[in-house]
Formats: C-alpha cells, sequence, structure tokens
C-alpha cells in the first residue's frame, strides 16, 4: 500500500538480542513483551528513515456489539510519543472500522503523504487483492510463510479460490499439532523460539491458528458470548475448533507473559472448552526471559506424551 503511493518502505531488522535489550530498556516492567519488542523495532528505525509508521488499532471488525482490539495496541501510538526521544515524524494509521471504514483511514493516509486520490485507489485495490489471495492460500493448506512467499512470487497467480477446511497430510509426520495465538509472538522465530521448526524436527505436522476459516471461528464463538476482544476471540474460536477436531492430536496455545486478554481466554480455554475427548493441550508463556532450552523441553514433552497416548489407544 505505502509503495503503491510512491513511498519507498523501510523495515527494521529481524528480532535479535540487541532489539529485544534495546526495547525492555526503554519500556516500563510491567507490560507485555509484543509491545518491548515494537519499541525495539521503532528505535531500530531512527536514523533510518523520514516517518515512522505506527498503527492504531481500535477496532478490526464490525458487529452488532462494540468490539476492539489490545487496550496497548490502541494506545500505541501515545505511548511511543510519550516514552522515546528523537523519533522522526510519525505516520499514525487509525484502524477503527465500528466508526470509519477502512478506505477513509486509507484516504486520510494518502492525503497526510500528499499521494493523488487516484493513486491511493489504485495502491489500495492492490493491497486488497494481495491479501485476499494470501487468504485463501492458508485457507488450502499453505502454511503462512510459504503463503507469503507464493503471493509476493505472483505464485499461481491467484488461481486458488474459495474456502476449503483441507486436513494437513501426514505423510512422513505422524502427528498433527495446532498452534493458537497471536502471530506476532508464533512468527516472530526469536521471541517464539522458531516453534514451528522445532514441531517439524520432531515429525509433527503444523496447524495455524490463520488457517482456521472465519465462518468456523463464527460457529465456535457462539458457544462462548460477550466477549468484545477481537483478537482474544479469533483465539478462543480456533482453540475450540481445533480441540473438536479428531485429526488434531495436540494443541499448543501460546501467550505472552503479562498479557491480561490471553490470560483470561486461557481460563476460559481450559474451563469450559476442554472436554474428556479433547487432544492434549499445552500453554507455553513466552516473555523476555524465556530460554530456548526451556521451550524445547516442553515441547519435546508434549510431543513424547501424545505419541505415547497413541501407541495406548492403538
Amino acid at each position: 500500500m505505502l509503495e503503491g503511493v510512491g513511498a519507498e518502505v523501510v523495515l527494521s531488522r529481524p528480532t535479535g538480542t540487541d532489539l529485544l535489550e534495546q526495547g525492555v530498556r526503554h519500556c516500563v516492567d510491567d507490560i507485555c513483551v509484543p509491545v518491548k519488542l515494537y519499541y525495539g523495532h521503532v528505535l531500530d528505525l531512527v536514523g533510518r528513515c523520514d516517518r515512522l509508521f505506527v498503527s492504531r488499532l481500535v477496532s478490526v471488525e464490525k458487529a452488532e456489539n462494540d468490539t476492539y482490539t489490545c487496550p496497548k495496541l490502541i494506545g500505541l501510538p501515545d505511548m511511543i510519543k510519550s516514552s522515546l526521544e528523537g523519533l522522526p515524524p510519525m505516520l499514525e494509521f487509525t484502524v477503527d472500522v465500528q466508526n470509519r471504514s477502512f478506505k477513509s483511514s486509507v484516504k486520510r493516509m494518502g492525503s497526510d503523504l500528499g499521494a493523488p486520490a487516484a493513486k491511493v485507489r489504485k495502491a489500495l485495490a492492490a493491497a486488497l487483492a494481495v491479501q485476499a489471495q494470501y487468504d485463501s492460500e492458508l485457507l488450502h493448506g499453505l502454511p503462512p510463510a510459504e503463503a507469503m512467499k507464493k503471493v509476493l512470487g505472483n505464485g499461481d497467480n491467484g488461481k486458488s479460490k474459495g474456502k476449503t477446511e483441507e486436513k494437513p497430510a501426514r505423510g512422513r509426520h505422524d502427528i498433527n499439532i495446532a498452534l493458537v495465538g497471536h502471530e506476532y509472538l508464533i512468527h516472530d522465530h526469536f521471541i517464539s523460539h522458531n516453534l514451528p521448526a522445532k514441531l517439524d524436527r520432531l515429525s509433527a505436522n503444523v496447524v495455524y491458528m490463520a488457517q482456521v476459516p472465519a465462518d468456523a471461528i463464527e460457529r465456535e464463538l457462539e458457544r462462548y458470548p460477550g466477549i468484545s476482544w477481537t483478537y482474544e476471540k479469533e483465539l478462543l474460536g480456533s482453540a475450540s475448533y481445533f480441540l473438536r477436531r479428531p485429526d488434531i492430536d495436540g494443541v499448543m496455545l501460546v501467550e505472552g507473559f503479562a498479557c491480561g486478554p490471553d490470560s483470561i481466554i486461557g481460563e476460559i480455554i481450559t474451563r469450559e472448552v476442554i472436554t474428556d475427548e479433547s487432544p492434549p493441550l499445552i500453554t507455553l508463556v513466552l516473555d523476555e526471559h524465556t530460554g530456548e532450552a526451556g521451550v524445547a523441553t516442553r515441547v519435546e514433552a508434549f510431543v513424547d506424551l501424545i505419541r505415547r497416548a497413541s501407541r495406548m489407544k492403538q
């Protein structure tokens, strides 16, 4: 979208020890690790760009009842501006679809960048087409990383259409494990210690929350009404969906330490969603102190438990 209106996009470097330490040093102690990482990525861009793009995610879905994202994501631009000095001018992009259309937010950003309206409309249409193709590839079974590569490389030029709930092919991998967690945790391979790769090395198929169709999540959420946090609803709906699927052998729930909404949803899942027929579930809580050896040990033990339980059933 930004490149479509003529801007040159400069990305922060991949998360690493130095970047995380920078974020921790400039952030308050009792806040979740994703925000600490965000601070680190912002600081990594200082001196490398003319404008700093920061999103304010207020509401990302149109619903009958008020829905919101995480309070920290709503206040993130204010937190950044009030606690960090020497930043380039901020380009704030507000997403609040309960009160204004996404298109109007894009138009406002384009105007701030001085882009002609026609150019903004064209860039938005192209960006939405790429997003639609990415979503389609996920629903056809591609893992997020592979779907992203295919879309950015133009893959099959958008030939995949429709929605499917394809089951993972076991092949040489004999168990299927569902990963449920915010994408900014699971797909940051530094802070998650590359959980997908660890599971792959243990010959486990990984099924991602992003691969669950939206209508399947909505069906599951009918059992648990009244939750107003959109991203937590996705966690709950996906976990409920996976815990009822007969081809899923285990579910890994990944949470960020000091995330209040995550902890509440985790309690709902363990107290109200799990039944005697559900596959095993493990909760991994991540923060800047989580060591790779500890994560590896828990993952290996979980996979071993699933295989032993499977042998006992046979």
